[in-house]
């Protein structure tokens, strides 16, 4: 009796690896993203878990790179990062800023998009037509610019500008609203915020200088734009979603994606 007994629980023991086995070997082939899922355009998830959006193209195109198939896990933003270690998800595709805070934590893949932030003035402004940021930074001299207070808009302006006359607002809002009304020359956001605002009737006046602003134009003020997230010391996996990210920035894919949600392009060149 003794001995069927342990029989039995060594069967139950094979039967249960085999199980985790079978279990780990469906997972082969599957690359794990942590997103979001409510950042309009960037990551958003249906009631049945289908994500869509800029960082859904994103994860997708490296799964097809690397023949992997994507499984998203949706939660809060604030929680990616903590998460990393949980093996609840291999990478982090989430609009994800590289910072030296979150380095601490995570290591990144190359930069592969970043938001442009572009100055707007009125349509009659004589700013209007200026061609390059050095134009700007001249004719700024003296002139009102809007920005947020506490962003990096701000602390560019400032550094790259400082014989502009600085004007903070503690929302954006409050920034657009004196731009409507005239009280200030110019404002200096990103192009999320300026594709809605001049697609309202109060922006109908106004036009964006057509000038991109990206982080490689002032990495240390900017940052080095957005990066995908995985745990620490992960060499291999590193290796592989670099290579996928630079052959779709190549590609122009990375370019179709943020030109399909933003009409604009957010790509940042893979450097050889």
């Amino acid at each position: 009796m003794i001995i069927r007994k342990f029989m039995n629980a060594a069967i139950a023991s094979s039967l249960l690896v085999a199980v985790i086995a079978t279990t780990a070997s469906a997972e082969e082939g599957v690359l794990r993203i942590g997103t979001e899922g409510d950042a309009p355009k960037f990551s958003m998830a249906d009631p049945n878990g289908n994500v869509t959006g800029f960082d859904a193209d994103i994860a997708n195109g490296i799964c097809s790179e690397l023949q992997m198939k994507c499984k998203f896990v949706v939660q809060t933003f604030s929680s990616l990062v903590p998460s990393m270690d949980s093996d609840r998800f291999d990478v982090i595709i989430s609009g994800l800023s590289i910072t030296a805070e979150r380095a601490k934590k995570i290591d990144y893949s190359i930069p592969y998009a970043t938001t442009p932030q572009y100055f707007v003035v009125a349509k009659d402004s004589p700013l209007a037509g200026l061609k390059t940021l050095t134009d700007i930074e001249k004719a700024l001299d003296g002139k009102s610019v809007g920005v947020v207070t506490g962003t990096t808009y701000a602390k560019f302006v400032q550094k790259n500008i400082p014989s502009a006359d600085l004007k903070t607002y503690d929302a954006t809002t409050q920034q657009l609203a004196d731009l409507s009304s005239g009280r200030i020359d110019a404002a200096y956001s990103d192009s999320p915020t300026w594709m809605d605002f001049l697609a309202t009737p109060d922006g109908a006046n106004f036009t964006k200088i057509d000038v991109k602003v990206m982080a490689i134009d002032d990495p240390e003020t900017l940052g080095q734009g957005m990066g995908v997230g995985m745990r620490k010391g992960n060499s291999e996996l590193k290796a592989k979603v670099d290579a996928a990210l630079c052959k779709m920035i190549d590609d122009g894919k990375v370019k179709e994606a943020s030109m399909t949600w933003f009409q604009d392009d957010y790509t940042i060149p893979c450097k050889k």
